[in-house]
């Protein structure tokens, strides 16, 4: 079960003891959870601490039976477990703004339902596919968040980004700040070389207004959407990916553009986490879709063009990205090129393990253009036809993921001339109006 399945388990819990003291260490044991985990995680879902959802509930309950029987207020006290009828006025005033007597006498109202979780944060699925597939579920739209995030890139960076991060969270007491904090991580794209190096981030929710200060972590913005989740295991993410796929080429859905996750259990996978043995740790992956009408794909052919072009090998993805950049943008200002008429192409290393990192830029231009330089070199862009997908710079990766997923689903079959990204420029400037993904077509 997922974290809001297992919530919703401990709530069930928490209902059929209603009328009786409630032991929130089995209610933890509900939600398969310590029971510091279980009161962090409890807020952030619910919405309010655990202890004040019992206590509002049991003044719903009251309310009721203060309005449509002749209990006494004593009794009503007792019922719900108040030790004298004195506590019970107080606790029902701050909730209700009334003494129990006058809530009575003037017939009020006063709401607090029980929380269905499901229903609150899951949107309906289709008999036949959550029968096939019960394990994953549909989250609705979820809003954005701002997070904290520490990079790393090793041949442990999972390890290492966890150490960093939690010794950022240390020293800044993140967890007093904002308790109801989850921690998230996600494997970098175009990051893995051949020498077993890869990248992973490593996010803590923080407030929005939160100004984060330290080497190496970063404030990131994160946008909400719908996310299809699952539980798992570190050691079998693969698996659950692979499960993932499976459901999208039978659902209503595809991939979405925001980015991909996954939620570490607190105690286990951050707070205290077995860095020699983390195969057992639980996770919760978020997979970004959206509703298949929602996409639009184009389809388009690309004719050969001659094209002025710079490429790059570095040790470090973006330092040697910003670096063709620079060359490109630097030369295509210099020569007074129209960014209106000349198309930028760029491609890179890809999913690849490379030694070094690569990336090359392509600029078109026209056939009466002449130039010489000791850095760019000039070659005929060969073109083809090509599947195309608009997104932009923040969700260019996970766009990638979408358009592969997209056309495996579809079973298209791609072809083996080269790849492009186009980059829709103002002067000449990053980072543009928009990126404009070209899958080859076979």
């Amino acid at each position: 079960m997922n974290y809001y399945e297992c919530m919703q388990e401990s709530i069930n819990y928490i209902e059929t003891m209603i009328y009786e003291e409630i032991d929130l260490n089995k209610a933890a044991d509900r939600a398969f959870m310590s029971l510091s985990n279980y009161y962090r995680l409890f807020f952030a879902i619910v919405g309010c601490n655990v202890k004040e959802y019992i206590r509002l509930r049991r003044i719903h309950l009251a309310a009721q039976d203060l309005l449509s029987n002749d209990c006494s207020i004593l009794d009503t006290a007792v019922k719900y477990g108040f030790t004298s009828a004195d506590s019970f006025s107080r606790a029902f005033k701050k909730a209700t703004g009334f003494l129990p007597s006058i809530f009575r006498k003037q017939e009020r109202q006063y709401i607090f339902e029980r929380v269905d979780i499901m229903d609150k944060y899951f949107e309906e699925q289709d008999l036949e596919l959550s029968e096939k597939y019960p394990d994953i579920k549909v989250l609705k739209e979820t809003g954005s968040f701002y997070g904290a995030a520490f990079r790393a890139d090793s041949k442990t960076p999972e390890n290492d980004a966890f150490m960093g991060l939690k010794a950022w969270f240390d020293r800044n007491n993140i967890g007093d700040i904002m308790p109801d904090y989850r921690v998230y991580g996600y494997d970098i794209p175009n990051s893995g070389k051949e020498d077993g190096t890869y990248g992973y981030e490593v996010v803590v929710t923080i407030p929005d207004d939160f100004e984060v200060m330290g080497e190496g972590v970063v404030k990131k913005h994160f946008e909400g959407g719908l996310y299809a989740v699952t539980e798992t295991t570190v050691g079998d993410i693969v698996k659950a990916w692979q499960r993932f796929i499976s459901w999208l080429d039978i659902s209503r859905y595809e991939m979405g553009a925001h980015q991909c996750l996954e939620e570490h259990e607190i105690d286990s996978g951050f707070l205290k986490r077995d860095f020699e043995n983390p195969e057992n740790i639980r996770i919760n992956l978020y997979m970004p879709v959206v509703k298949r009408s929602q996409t639009e794909y184009g389809k388009v052919t690309l004719q050969p063009v001659r094209v002025a072009y710079y490429r790059e090998y570095g040790n470090d993805s973006e330092q040697t990205a910003h670096n063709v950049f620079k060359v490109m943008l630097t030369w295509a200002k210099k020569n007074r090129l129209d960014c209106s008429k000349c198309k930028m192409y760029l491609y890179n290393h890809g999913f690849t393990k490379v030694k070094k990192f690569w990336f090359e830029i392509m600029i078109t231009l026209d056939e009466n253009f002449v130039f010489q330089d000791d850095l760019i070199q000039e070659k005929i862009f060969e073109g083809g036809k090509y599947l195309t997908y608009d997104t932009s710079l923040s969700h260019l990766m996970p766009s990638w993921q979408k358009v592969n997923q997209y056309a495996a689903s579809n079973k298209i079959k791609s072809g083996k001339h080269q790849w492009v990204e186009e980059w829709n420029l103002d002067n000449w400037e990053c980072p543009g109006k928009g990126i404009k993904i070209y899958f080859p077509l076979a």
